[in-house]
């Protein structure tokens, strides 16, 4: 077995005498471990499958054209350990089959072809009576529509026509989630991604059926369409899943889809964690009622118990699309992920309570063919309002993270806003167009007025990106003699081909500033420009 490579062959026949002689509550224990290894094999599986190490949820650029060399390398799902292990001896493959608790995560993929059929029902069988964690990857690797853009245009008026392994995928996808919801009383946890609308579709009409035993144990619900990222999200006027249960959901997402799919009921004081990515259709005609800007901050105000919440949606709000006061008394932490950003995100701050909220991340994003600047004016000023010490409690954030938030800003405003901000300890002026960031970077140095004046007074922690090396250098000087130096400077020097003169500039500014902060790190290579990345910290670092 896998577990001891450096085995050699001859000792095989001495060691298996002593394996035989395990109890059977110490080789239960040793099938819990390769169980839990094939859940680690398997999500590895499914991140290499993505676009040769980019995320399910992260872009490309050139979205015009499909790059066949993204399905190179792709491999078949790996074998299952536990399976293999079934096949060593009849005692391992009675007692394997015998556990039930050794058959409760399931995890299949569009890869498995015919036999994730069989696989889900041998699977059903043995796990008996036991909360069941489902997830069904079925983007295609080889389907443009596997979170790499289409080759057609934007303007392309409809999907290309479903190839043979498309539909044939399909049919299997159908099969195993009637077996499936046959067990819905059963669900603790289940995930299904997909490259398909078709496939979506189909999935969670049949997961609307009424049943005799609903869904009353489901608190994981993950619903992923892996598509094109200028496609808007397609429209639902159909039943809503899961009728007639009080499902307990306390972690949601909805990924290229709408939550008119969900009933009222699953936005609950249960929810804790929710994502929601939507892009809703420019032209109101083609929009869905039932996913307003209104509606929407109706179902976040019953979320009382929420406590993380991205919102990655592209709205149009329209004049009578009012939206309600949402009071969310244990939120934390706060994404916004927007084209539309500035159409929608400020009345949103408006009329949200967050008097807990200690983590807040702004994500314009980048789109390289559109240099338009943003005006984020109207979200500045609510951000000023909503940190201003009188006449209500404040909101004291403890990490602002900016990313693609493209925007000259009034020196006044953001100096305002700093000032107000005396809570924050990290501040993140993430990826950009080069040097975008100069601005709100200008905004952390000291005024004449010394340290009564400064902005945010409070920070320990920068990261900084496409900002120049001379304002970095400025920064880090002169805040030194009024708040001593930074515990931690992240930086990434931007190398702008079309700027030469801007480069030489920052190569001749001193390195005499690096050592004046505790810990400096030179970031080099991000496994991803997503702001969860970002925020996280997930890249490589320079010597």
């Amino acid at each position: 077995m896998h577990f001891f490579p450096s085995l050699p062959k001859s000792s095989i026949g001495v060691n298996s005498c002593y394996i035989d002689r395990l109890p059977d509550d110490v080789l239960r224990m040793i099938f819990k471990l390769i169980c839990e290894e094939d859940q680690a094999t398997f999500y590895d599986y499914s991140m290499q499958n993505e676009r040769r190490g980019r995320h399910w949820d992260d872009w490309e650029t050139d979205y015009y054209y499909y790059q066949d060399i993204y399905a190179e390398g792709i491999s078949d799902p790996p074998p299952s350990a536990l399976i293999s292990a079934m096949a060593v001896c009849e005692r391992w493959n009675c007692l394997i089959s015998q556990t039930p608790t050794l058959w409760t995560v399931l995890q299949i993929s569009f890869g498995d072809g015919a036999a994730s059929l069989e696989y889900t029902r041998t699977f059903l069988q043995r796990s008996g009576t036991h909360p069941l964690k489902i997830t069904l990857l079925w983007n295609d690797p080889h389907n443009p529509f596997n979170g790499i853009p289409q080759r057609f245009s934007p303007s392309y008026a409809s999907d290309p026509p479903a190839s043979v392994n498309e539909t044939v995928a399909g049919a299997y996808l159908v099969l195993i989630i009637m077996e499936l919801h046959a067990h819905v009383h059963r669900w603790r946890e289940f995930t299904l991604r997909t490259t398909s609308q078709t496939h979506l579709h189909q999935a969670l009409l049949l997961i609307s059926r009424p049943c005799d035993r609903p869904a009353r144990m489901l608190e994981k619900l993950h619903l992923q369409l892996v598509h094109g990222q200028f496609d808007a999200d397609p429209v639902h006027y159909g039943p809503l899943i899961f009728p007639g249960s009080a499902s307990p959901i306390n972690d949601l997402i909805l990924f290229g889809m709408s939550w008119s799919w969900l009933s009222p009921t699953v936005f609950s004081s249960h929810l804790v964690n929710l994502r929601i990515h939507y892009r809703m259709s420019v032209h109101e005609d083609d929009r869905d009622t039932s996913t307003t800007a209104k509606v929407l901050s109706q179902l976040l105000g019953a979320l009382v118990n929420l406590q993380t919440l991205a919102l990655e949606v592209d709205m149009y709000p329209l004049a009578t699309d009012i939206m309600s006061p949402i009071e969310l008394p244990h939120l934390h932490y706060l994404a916004i992920k927007s084209w539309t950003m500035e159409c929608w995100t400020a009345n949103f701050l408006y009329n949200v309570h967050m008097p807990n909220l200690r983590v807040l991340v702004l994500d314009g994003v980048d789109c390289d063919f559109d240099l338009t600047e943003v005006d984020f004016e109207d979200i500045l000023q609510e951000l000023i309002r909503l940190t201003k010490e009188a006449p209500n409690s404040p909101l004291k954030l403890d990490e602002l993270h900016l990313v693609n938030f493209t925007h000259r800003a009034d020196p006044q405003l953001l100096h305002c806003l700093y000032k107000q901000m005396a809570s924050v300890k990290v501040l993140t002026l993430g990826p950009a167009v080069s040097y975008t960031n100069d601005a709100w970077a200008i905004g952390l140095l000291p005024t004449p007025r010394g340290l009564a004046d400064l902005p945010l007074p409070g920070l320990r922690t920068l990261l900084l990106f496409d900002v120049s090396r001379d304002i970095v250098r400025r920064i880090v000087l002169e805040r030194l003699s009024l708040t001593g130096p930074l515990e931690e400077l992240y930086y990434r020097e931007e190398k702008d081909q079309e700027n030469e003169d801007r480069e030489e500039q920052d190569e001749i500014v001193p390195n005499d500033w690096q050592h004046q902060v505790e810990k400096y790190h030179r970031i080099g290579d991000m496994e991803s420009e997503r702001y969860c990345d970002v925020v996280n910290r997930r890249w490589s670092y320079l010597d």
